[in-house]
């Protein structure tokens, strides 16, 4: 059924693209990329709590490679610390940096480079920073897209039907804090989002799809 719903939408899109002008043919590669920092304030313990962010980027990423690195210090920081992010000046254009955020400091890290319909080298990373009054969950999804062109209105029947690479890499770092929040019965509020969030769907239940971010990049 799914087939021949896009067999459809993309017959109807090869008919209208035909008596377009030329400049609908071209495409270009886009680059996209994620940025969601939440706070978790809970009492599990900490083994608990990078359990949960295992099992939670397992519910999409079967092969990430997850860490839970020994600290400097016993003594746990006053302010949590932060990712940074891979400088973007040796990248060409139109594309992002090969290498996602660094995680130093972090009591768990999680990356994964995901085969996603729709995108090329889709890189996600999701580094854990305890700090004296809880977490922070500092989060990165990077990939590139080809938008325009003769074959957008197939690329968009194809999302509709399978999904896009952006709700993939959505869902994957919700399902992260989500999978914390439900397991540890924590209190999560969103530090930073770009693009921004619509609503807050980090509070709905785990494996729910998200609505889509707005459009503005980061």
């Amino acid at each position: 059924m799914k087939a021949s719903m896009m067999a459809v939408a993309v017959a109807a899109a090869l008919t209208g693209c035909s008596t377009g002008s030329g400049n609908m043919f071209a495409s270009r590669d886009t680059a996209v990329e994620y940025i969601r920092v939440f706070d978790i304030k809970t009492d599990a313990a900490g083994t608990m709590v990078t359990r949960a962010a295992s099992e939670g980027i397992s519910r999409n990423i079967s092969n990430a490679t997850l860490a839970t690195p020994v600290p400097d210090s016993a003594e746990v920081q006053d302010q949590p610390g932060r990712f940074k992010l891979a400088d973007p000046a040796g990248a060409p254009p139109g594309t992002i940096p090969a290498r996602g955020p660094s995680c130093e400091g972090a009591s768990w890290t999680a990356k994964a480079t995901p085969d996603v319909r729709g995108s090329q080298d889709m890189n996600i990373v999701a580094c854990l920073f305890p700090y004296k009054g809880g977490y922070h969950l500092d989060m990165y999804a990077g990939f590139t897209k080809k938008e325009g062109g003769w074959l957008e209105w197939p690329r968009r029947a194809t999302g509709y039907v399978f999904g896009t690479p952006d709700k993939y890499a959505e869902k994957t770092m919700l399902d992260i804090v989500r999978t914390i929040r439900e397991t540890t019965n924590a209190q999560v509020a969103l530090v930073e989002a770009r693009p921004e969030v619509a609503g807050a769907p980090w509070l709905e239940p785990s494996g729910v799809t998200p609505r889509s971010s707005q459009t503005s990049k980061p």
